[in-house]
């Protein structure tokens, strides 16, 4: 004690006498006094200097991290049903993380962080969202997890923005300036509104409990740890504006900075010697704190405990000290920021929450643990809500600042559970997920910007995770076929098509069942560029007023006498396929036949005598089986050859064989729209001009009762007809047709075999089908087997399991899982490009209301109907009914008993000798009265 004594006297007469010597030298008189006083006052000027710039630059730097912070984007994880990652997977993940939060170059650190944000979305499921620096978009956008689809986070939850589009040679029209709208209702009273339900915040930030030197326990896979989390996402209420959010912010740490904090752990291991369970065993080594270094210098430069041996630390004694920071681990280290915020509609709720979001990271709880900085050993527990942390935690949680309240490091390895979204281990129902992840647009799918020539598919997103909107060349798709769940956009993506084709100068044929489609697509077809060729077909009117075209097939006008056999093989054939006859009902092909072939010869006649309004209708065949009197009147105009049938075999027939003929037409003839659009006697519906004139043809077919599927039947396959009779025509003048079928299922059952005979034989002739319906298992064999071999567009949108799994056969790249979990608008297709096909890709629908807004001119569909009701020469139901039946007090006779009086008639032309050639026998250039025309006799 007396030497401590005698140096502590020495040390404070030094200090004495060093005051004295500097007061000296301040004193006044002293020859050096000013220059000191010159060098104080540059001092304190330079001082105030360095503390403005100081500021200055720590200010701009603030700002400059909040603008950065102002620029964040973000994406989503979505996980699939049978994601579950390695710890190998999940070495590039975290690599990924660390380089997108080094993108922006010179960036303050507290605007460095990665964002994971597990939470609650507005519809109480748990979700992962991904923020990082805007310069790190693409980055994030780029798949690093097995079966984890990533998509671009939307705020608002709405549907992505769509680039409008605009066609080439036509350019959108103007829009009349807005009516001056009237309010006639009163505004409602302020007070009487109801009042937004308070919500209260409750807040904590974790942090290590101990040195984070100290390992976490790795969360278990099975079962997951954000089960917890599900589970309290799925007690809150998105609706009364309650969230549960776990935010981690994480920020790569270098290599150096590891190895500079190891060396560190280590000088202190070395500090501490020998420890057991923490404690030191034995002395301490040099250069530890200030009372060991007393005691050694009372000791004459020995270690205190005695002896004069520095005992060494043991090699466990370092790992223990060094901790998860060993030299041979080389696994990523992030410096970690934890954010729990839980709103909730009552404050006790909202504190209840709060612990059960807490306890997810018990998980991880080991030789460290988290636990939550700010008050916690209160009654009230506010932890980072007291009032001197809750406007740091708010400003962080808000823009994204990493400002932990103190460090801590952590490995890939101990986070790896919040660094990735739910696994299949985590078994909660609320959890969004995608049944699978699909392969990026191919390169060379061209970008749909409105240029004509191409067939658009919808949004894709590319390798990089940009998103556009992609298209396909119109010469590589022959056949499409699109399938999935009703209201899953399958309707609206052909209905974009049908109009992009129609804006590029391709003929359309669209068939709609239901007619929702054609409704929706008629303001967007009234552009002066297509408003002429739009012709629309609805068998659903039911007013008397309402105009309809017209459709004859028994028409033999501008056709000549050679052509007759085709009309009989149109009617007869479209008829039978109506009936289901098939190689039967021998009898009743031979009467349809040879009735066909009776009117088609007195439509001629009425052609060839300047009377083609006078051309008999399907509904003259009842008239001519079952009205002897009547059929004796048209026989005896015709050749005797025609005649011959009816005379000799005919009558051998049994009674019942007409029925089986006539009940075809006799349900035709129950609807109202079907006899005015099959009674009139000249057509004004083609289906071949409609193809060579590149017509816009919208058909709906429902709503005629029990003639639904019959009149389908025969539209399909005068369709078919139409694109034979192209057959012998140069390939290269002819126009293309796309013709959708709607509903498939329903049309299949019509069509008897016809939709496969269109798959197989038409494309030569320029006819490209284009098919939706909701299930491929329920087509008939022949047409699901034609549509899969001819197809080179394939679409596919969520679907059952049994329909999945047929079509994941046919889609490389995809399963059963992805096909059944899609989302709405959301597409699996396989397309042909540059003629081979390409890999399975994801593709967004996009609403036609959105892409094709500037062509929306609901005002001019008026104008649209004006403009059909001249082109395609559409008339009153009213009127063509009262032609076609004549009236009930038999003052207007109906269409067959005009036909009759005019047959009475002596013809225009003089009568022919006996040598004239009859009907079908001889040559005649067309059906138009003409001096050399004859009369059949």
């Amino acid at each position: 004690m007396g030497r401590l004594a005698v140096g502590i006297a020495s040390r404070y007469r030094a200090r004495r006498l060093m005051g004295e010597f500097i007061s000296s030298l301040m004193a006044t008189g002293v020859p050096w006094t000013r220059p000191w006083r010159e060098v104080a006052w540059w001092l304190g000027w330079l001082g105030l200097a360095v503390c403005l710039v100081g500021g200055a630059g720590f200010g701009w730097w603030r700002r400059h991290a909040r603008r950065l912070l102002a620029e964040r984007a973000i994406v989503e994880l979505i996980p699939s049903q049978a994601f579950d990652p390695s710890p190998q997977d999940m070495v590039p993940h975290a690599a990924r993380l660390a380089r997108a939060s080094q993108t922006a170059g010179w960036t303050p650190r507290r605007a460095q962080g990665i964002r994971l944000r597990h939470g609650s979305d507005d519809q109480g499921r748990l979700a992962l969202r991904i923020e990082g620096p805007a310069t790190s978009a693409a980055l994030m956008q780029l798949p690093s997890l097995p079966d984890v689809q990533i998509r671009s986070h939307r705020a608002d939850r709405a549907r992505p923005a769509v680039e409008r589009i605009t066609f080439e040679d036509a350019p959108p029209l103007p829009r009349p300036a807005p009516a001056e709208r009237v309010q006639l209702v009163k505004d409602s009273d302020p007070s009487s509104s109801p009042k937004a339900e308070a919500v209260y915040v409750a807040r904590a930030e974790l942090v290590l409990a101990r040195p984070d030197h100290k390992r976490l326990t790795p969360a278990s896979v099975d079962p997951d740890p954000l089960q917890v989390l599900a589970n309290v996402c799925a007690q809150v209420d998105p609706e009364r504006g309650e969230q549960a959010e776990l935010v981690v912010d994480v920020v790569p740490v270098s290599s150096g900075r590891v190895a500079a904090w190891r060396r560190r752990l280590v000088r202190r291991a070395e500090s501490r010697g020998p420890s057991a369970y923490g404690e030191s065993i034995g002395g301490r080594r040099p250069g530890g704190s200030w009372m060991s270094t007393v005691f050694e210098g009372l000791n004459g430069g020995m270690p205190s405990g005695g002896g004069g041996s520095r005992p060494l630390p043991r090699q466990h004694d370092l790992a223990d000290g060094v901790g998860k920071f060993l030299p041979g681990a080389d696994a990523q280290v992030f410096a970690v920021q934890v954010l729990v915020r839980v709103t909730g509609t009552h404050p006790v709720r909202a504190q209840a929450r709060l612990h059960q979001v807490m306890a997810v990271m018990d998980a991880w709880s080991g030789e460290n643990w988290w636990r939550p900085v700010g008050p916690r050993r209160t009654g009230k527990q506010s932890y980072s809500g007291a009032w001197w942390r809750r406007r740091s935690f708010d400003r962080r949680y808000a823009t994204g600042e990493f400002a932990p309240s103190r460090r801590q490091w952590l490995t890939n390895e101990e986070l790896a559970a919040l660094l990735r979204p739910a696994t299949v281990h985590c078994t909660a129902q609320n959890v969004v997920r995608t049944g699978g992840t699909l392969a990026p647009a191919p390169r060379a799918l061209p970008t749909w910007t409105g240029q004509a020539g191409v067939v658009p598919l919808g949004r894709v997103t590319e390798a990089d995770g940009r998103t556009r909107l992609g298209c396909l060349p119109q010469a590589e798709v022959l056949f499409g076929a699109s399938f999935g769940k009703s209201g899953f956009g399958k309707s609206e993506l052909a209905l974009l098509q049908a109009i992009t084709l129609a804006y590029g100068g391709l003929g359309d044929w669209f068939l709609d069942p239901h007619g929702a489609a054609i409704k929706r697509a008629l303001p967007y077809l009234t552009h002066p560029r297509v408003i002429g060729r739009v012709q629309l077909i609805d068998l659903s009117v039911k007013s008397p007023d309402a105009m309809i075209a017209a459709w004859n097939p028994l028409s033999m006008e501008d056709r000549a006498p050679e052509e007759i056999q085709d009309v009989i093989g149109a009617v007869v054939a479209g008829l039978a396929a109506a009936q289901g006859w098939g190689d039967g009902a021998p009898r009743a092909r031979a009467i349809l036949s040879h009735a066909v072939e009776v009117l088609a010869h007195l439509a001629l006649l009425m052609c060839r005598r300047g009377r083609p309004d006078l051309q008999p209708t399907l509904f003259t065949i009842p008239r001519l089986l079952s009205d002897e009197e009547w059929r004796e009147s048209v026989l005896i105009k015709m050749p005797l050859k025609v005649q011959q049938f009816w005379h000799t075999t005919f009558p051998k027939y049994e009674s019942n064989a007409v029925p089986v003929v006539t009940q075809t037409i006799e349900q035709l003839a129950t609807s109202i729209s079907l006899r005015a659009f099959l009674g009139q006697p000249r057509s004004t519906y083609d289906a071949r001009t409609a193809m060579d004139e590149r017509q816009i043809v919208l058909l709906r077919c429902s709503g005629t009762g029990s003639g639904d599927e019959i009149i389908t039947s025969l539209l399909l396959f005068d369709l078919f007809r139409a694109g034979c009779s192209r057959e012998g025509v140069d390939p290269e003048s002819l126009a293309t047709l796309f013709a959708f079928a709607d509903e498939l299922r329903a049309v299949d059952g019509a069509a008897r075999g016809y939709i496969a005979a269109i798959l197989e034989q038409l494309r030569k002739y320029e006819v490209r089908l284009m098919a939706m319906t909701q299930m491929a298992m329920r087509l008939s064999a022949e047409t699901r087997l034609a549509l899969m071999q001819n197809q080179s567009l394939l679409s596919a949108a969520a679907a059952d399991v049994d329909e999945a799994a047929f079509l994941a056969k046919r889609m490389p790249g995809t399963d059963v899982l992805t096909l059944t979990e899609q989302p709405k608008w959301h597409y699996a297709v396989r397309a042909t490009l540059n003629g081979r096909p390409t890999s399975t890709f994801q593709v967004v629908g996009v609403p036609i209301h959105e892409v094709l807004a500037d062509y929306y001119h609901p005002e001019r569909v008026p104008e649209l109907h004006s403009v059909m009701n001249r082109t395609m020469r559409r008339r009153p139901v009213r009127s063509v009914l009262a032609n076609l039946d004549g009236s009930d007090d038999k003052r207007r006779a109906g269409l067959d008993d005009q036909i009759l009086t005019e047959l009475g008639r002596r013809p225009v032309a003089s009568r022919p000798d006996s040598s004239a050639p009859a009907p079908g026998t001889g040559s005649d250039d067309g059906c138009r009265p003409a001096a050399d025309s004859s009369e059949v006799a």
